[in-house]
């Protein structure tokens, strides 16, 4: 598992589908084996998250849940930059 702590809220707002958080949600793409979604926070932030059922075929698709910060919230006072906020790598060995 691989996080970034000051970011880490918006991988919970997700996870626990809190609505008075969400302010907008769509899907960007889904099949049998991948999902991406993107999310508007209340604070005005932009989160992308991806699930993904097997791993990549390169390192960086090893993950099950991804999420990624596209646009920082409006107010910013950890400076946070867009990039990867919280992932949940597959085991290895497989599930």
């Amino acid at each position: 598992m691989k996080k970034t702590d000051s970011a880490e809220k918006y991988a919970r707002i997700i996870m626990e589908d809190d609505l008075n958080q969400i302010a907008w949600e769509e899907t960007l793409d889904h099949g049998d084996d991948y999902i991406a979604r993107e999310y508007e926070i209340t604070d005005g932030a932009f989160i992308k998250y991806e699930w993904r059922s097997f791993p990549g075929k390169s390192a960086n698709e090893n993950y099950n849940h991804r999420f990624t910060l596209v646009t920082p919230p409006k107010k910013n006072p950890d400076k946070l930059k867009p990039g990867i906020i919280y992932q949940i790598d597959h085991p290895k060995g497989g599930r």
